[in-house]
Parts: C-alpha cells; sequence; structure tokens
C-alpha cells in the first residue's frame, strides 16, 4: 500500500501543469508580499482579464498542437473579427453580429485546416499566409486607424458575473473544463492525441486523420475569435496592430503547461496555467516599472525555456524507451 500511495504520489508530481500550478502559488505570494499594490482589487481583476484573453486563445491552440500542428494566424485571428464586429455594428443586431464573426473564426479555421490536410501545405507556411492575410483585411476594415468599440459590444469583455467575476474568466473557466472533458473523456480528445503520437498509425488504426486535424483547427480558429471578442469589449479600442504577437504568448503558454510541441501529449488545464504564469510575471514586470522592451525580450527567453524543456522531456523518454528495449532484446 505505501508504495502503491508514494507511485501515485510521484506519479501526479510528475505531471507538468502541477509544476506550473506551484509555480504560479509561488509566485503570487512573493509578489503578494513584496508588491502591496499587487493585491489591489483592480490589479488582480486587471490579471483575471488578461490572463482570460490568452487562456482562451490557449484552449483551441492546445488542440491543435496536440495533433503535432501550430496555428501562428490566431493573433490576427482576434484582429479581423475585432475589425468585423466593428463593421457589422450598424447592419445588424449586437447578438447576431457575435454569432457571425465566430463563425468567421471557425471558417479561418477550416480554411488553415483544409490547406494543412488536402493541400499538404506545411503548418507554418498556411497560418503565416493566413496571418498576413488576416492581418491586410483588418487594416482595410478599420482603415488604417484606431477605432472604438461601441458600449454593446463590450458587453462581453466588460461586464461581471454576479457583479464580481469578470464575465471573460468565466469563460476561460468554462473553456478549460470543456476543452480537459473533451480531451480526457470523448473518443476525438483520443483521436486527437493518437494523431500527434503518430499519424502513420493513427491512420492504420482506422482514424480519419485529416477530420481529427480539421475539426482541431476549427476549435483553435473559434477560440481565436472568441478571444477578439473579449479583447475589444475589455480595452474598448482597436488598432491596427492589436494583438500582434499574442500567438507566441499562446504558444509559449502552452507547452509550458506540458503539451508536446510535437504532439501526443496535451494538458488544456496546463495551458491556462501557463497563461496565468506569463501573465503574472509580466504583470510584476510592470510593476516594478521594467520597460516594455525587457518584457518582449524576457517573453521570448519564456518562449525558448519552454520549447527547451519540452525538448528536453521528449528526448528522455525517447531514452527511456530505447533503454527499455534493450533491456528486453538482451535478456531473450
Amino acid at each position: 500500500m505505501e508504495i502503491s500511495i508514494k507511485t501515485k504520489v510521484k506519479n501526479i508530481l510528475s505531471r507538468q501543469w502541477i509544476a506550473v500550478l506551484m509555480g504560479n502559488i509561488l509566485l503570487f505570494a512573493v509578489l503578494a508580499i513584496s508588491q502591496p499594490a499587487f493585491l489591489q482589487v483592480t490589479n488582480l481583476v486587471n490579471i483575471l482579464c488578461q490572463c482570460s484573453l490568452f487562456g482562451i486563445m490557449a484552449v483551441g491552440m492546445t488542440f491543435v498542437i496536440s495533433t503535432g500542428g501550430i496555428d501562428i494566424s490566431v493573433g490576427m485571428n482576434a484582429l479581423f473579427t475585432m475589425a468585423l464586429m466593428w463593421r457589422l455594428y450598424n447592419v445588424m443586431p449586437v447578438w447576431l453580429v457575435f454569432i457571425v464573426v465566430l463563425l468567421f473564426g471557425s471558417l479561418i479555421g477550416a480554411v488553415n485546416g483544409m490547406l494543412i490536410c488536402y493541400f499538404n501545405f506545411p503548418e507554418m507556411i498556411a497560418t503565416l499566409a493566413s496571418m498576413s492575410i488576416l492581418r491586410g483585411a483588418g487594416y482595410l476594415l478599420l482603415d488604417t486607424s484606431q477605432k472604438f468599440v461601441q458600449d454593446e459590444l463590450r458587453i462581453i469583455g466588460n461586464s461581471r458575473v454576479l457583479g464580481m467575476i469578470p464575465t471573460p474568466t468565466v469563460i476561460m473557466i468554462l473553456l478549460c473544463i470543456l476543452g480537459a472533458l473533451i480531451m480526457c473523456y470523448t473518443r476525438f480528445g483520443r483521436y486527437l492525441l493518437a494523431v500527434g503520437g503518430s499519424k502513420n498509425s493513427a491512420e492504420f488504426s482506422g482514424i480519419n486523420v485529416k477530420k481529427v486535424c480539421m475539426g482541431a483547427y476549427i476549435i483553435c480558429g473559434t477560440c481565436a475569435a472568441l478571444g477578439g471578442i473579449v479583447y475589444a469589449g475589455r480595452i474598448g479600442s482597436i488598432a491596427p496592430n492589436s494583438c500582434q504577437g499574442y500567438e507566441f504568448t499562446v504558444i509559449t503558454a502552452v507547452v509550458l503547461g506540458g503539451t508536446k510541441m510535437s504532439g501526443g501529449k496535451s494538458s488544456v488545464v496546463g495551458s491556462v496555467l501557463g497563461c496565468v504564469f506569463l501573465y503574472l510575471i509580466e504583470n510584476a514586470m510592470t510593476m516594478l516599472s521594467v520597460s516594455s522592451y525587457y518584457q518582449t525580450f524576457a517573453r521570448a527567453i519564456m518562449m525558448l525555456c519552454a520549447i527547451a524543456l519540452d525538448t528536453a522531456t521528449t528526448m528522455r523518454a525517447e531514452a527511456g524507451i530505447v533503454k527499455e528495449k534493450r533491456a528486453r532484446f538482451l535478456a531473450q
């Protein structure tokens, strides 16, 4: 019984999202002690809202990366969503505007998936092209100038549930729970991980790899559009450079949370916790009056560290497999 308990504890602690959670708790405690202003309600609400924006996008990105793919168009997807919202406001009801832009986000994800799955475009090239097209479309819709969002369009990003919890945070938590349930308890989730583990093996097992990957990109595009809705509601204005570089922050958070860049292993909860961790660091640097240029540098370092950790974990796992196979061969 004692060995069993130790084994279970070891397995729990070996999960990367647990390490990220512990890092969040430690960082929160350090900031709370060293910076009294950190615990102000305004600052905490700001942290929750900003984390929610990245967290919503990270949930969708987790699905894509778990298949071994990547989508670097999510930031510009959000920009295009906001610009389209601003344009459609005067021609249709608000509720219909939200539905239409979410459908456009899904369509963008579907186009990315189609280019990658059916036309064999490399993931980076396909989504890079989408990013450039969406940036240009966003500029055109905004007339290359900053626009202020109408109050009715800010209802999702700027409201609170029960007068306390920011609505974006509630959305992020619900999406996180839904994403985790899909990954852990549905056939689609198992197929995603199987495709990420080995596309050839997945095909031989009868899995429709193209449809599974298409589904992942559609989910990612929808989450990016939802992130744009939240951003517009929270900030209240849209600039041509809005959401620029967000894709790299989201990818960093996903990898930091335990999802392998090569696919086959994912953690939706870890992705959201990774967003919280990254923004806590950014919030700390802001409170210490660190230049935004250094903050960009810090985000790049965090991304490199996350990828290095992912690579080291993969190499260690592969070395363990080779060692086990060698031991079996020698035992024969």
